[in-house]
């Protein structure tokens, strides 16, 4: 069987999550660097898609403002990424490489402005923009032609900005954060093994959590502005990659990754003293059992956090049309994070199909584009949790993603 690269056969490895699971963004492939050779890669890729629904204020706004549209709009603004590689083969048992990625964000724009007895005036927003970039050093040892061991730092750096506002976010109306960018060092480590006669590679990649201190500026509805330093820990993760041929023209390939974002929280010091504020009036109260659950419920609340692991998979067979021409078609599948729906989580993971096309113009270099189609799960509305947005449903769930890749062996 003629030894196929299961990177120059998966044009499709734009594999960005759209919000489904936490802030996952990239899946952070070490594809790249187990290349053969001495091999380079660049990698563009375009996210669009729809996600909206209905504000869950419906009687509300209709009784107090006359309003009749509860349309949300598209949460969901294009998103244009980057990704590249260089692996080095400096002799037959060592290989260095550098990776960049852009792990983790969310990119989110929400303005209701319906129109009632105000006019159009804006009702309730919330715009998010957390962003990541990872550079990502490599050196592996090959003992046999089959096994390689590799391992390295990952220089991360971490950013953003967040705003709320609408009476829907109740004490937090008007918070605004503001995130510095961020450097940290994590670590990851790996080991693959292969048979090239058979095109069979496997795969396994461990990434530390990393800890950033952002300095951040906040500005709270009643305190105004705090300065001080926000703890953002990104999380750890495992990618389990594997390819097999099954006959002459055609092999299957699969990836599964885990994602430790149940451990991921966001809790800067000016939001803190909001919920401690709120918590200090309601003991003022006469205590009930509704007032006793609420401050426990609220002691607990955190700007951002997940309640369960992210699991995402896909699965996919690869065909060579000729010798210069290879297809491919694959599924895939994500599990969310299981918070209940808010405007920071309007989605719970997704399935989706994708397929691709490389096309070798030089026996040493490629050019690969792939489409994903994404069908989103809807988040569960949870009454007993408290939340910091109003949406209820999402009526459209989609996205498609689109990407190019260029790749050069030497």
């Amino acid at each position: 069987m003629k030894p196929v690269s299961l990177l120059a056969l998966l044009p499709l490895c734009i594999a960005y999550h759209v919000q489904a699971a936490a802030l996952e963004r990239s899946g952070q492939s070490t594809l790249a660097f187990l290349e053969p050779n001495n091999y380079t890669e660049f990698n563009i890729g375009v996210i669009t898609g729809n996600l909206s629904g209905e504000n869950s204020n419906k009687q509300e706004l209709s009784q107090a403002l006359n309003v009749t549209d509860f349309s949300t709009g598209n949460l969901l603004e294009d998103f244009h990424f980057i990704q590249s590689a260089i692996k080095l083969q400096l002799n037959p048992q060592i290989s260095v490489g550098l990776l960049f990625d852009q792990p983790f964000g969310i990119k989110l724009d929400y303005d209701y402005s319906p129109e009632s007895i105000l006019g159009n005036e804006q009702l309730e927003a919330i715009n998010i923009h957390l962003k990541s970039q990872n550079i990502t050093g490599l050196i592996g040892y090959q003992p046999t032609p089959r096994w390689n061991i590799y391992g390295g730092l990952a220089y991360q750096t971490f950013s953003g900005d967040l705003y709320l506002f609408g009476q829907s976010f109740y004490f937090f109306n008007g918070y605004n954060i503001s995130l510095k960018n961020d450097p940290a060092l994590g670590w990851l480590g790996g080991v693959s093994y292969q048979i090239p006669e058979i095109a069979l590679k496997a795969n396994l990649t461990y990434r530390s959590k990393i800890k950033h201190n952002n300095q951040s500026i906040e500005y709270t509805p009643n305190d105004g502005i705090v300065n001080s330093r926000t703890e953002i820990i990104t999380p750890q993760s495992v990618n389990f990659d594997f390819m097999s041929g099954v006959s002459a023209h055609n092999l299957v390939y699969g990836s599964l990754r885990w994602v430790n974002w149940s451990s991921f929280k966001m809790k800067p010091n000016g939001f803190n003293q909001i919920i401690q504020n709120t918590i200090n009036d309601f003991k003022a109260l006469p205590s009930t059992p509704e007032i006793s659950n609420f401050i426990q419920s609220l002691s607990n609340f955190n700007l951002i956090d997940y309640q369960s692991d992210q699991w995402s998979a896909k699965i996919g067979v690869a065909h060579q049309v000729n010798d210069r021409t290879f297809a491919s078609l694959e599924a895939l599948w994500d599990s969310g994070s299981d918070n209940p729906a808010s405007t920071i989580n309007p989605a719970n993971g997704y399935n989706g199909l994708g397929t691709g096309l490389r096309y070798q113009f030089t026996p040493k270099s490629f050019i690969a584009g792939g489409v994903y189609y994404l069908k989103f799960k809807p988040s569960q509305e949870n009454k007993n949790s408290i939340s910091v947005s109003s949406i209820s449903t999402l009526d459209d769930r989609t996205a498609w993603a689109y990407g190019l890749k260029i790749g050069h062996y030497f």
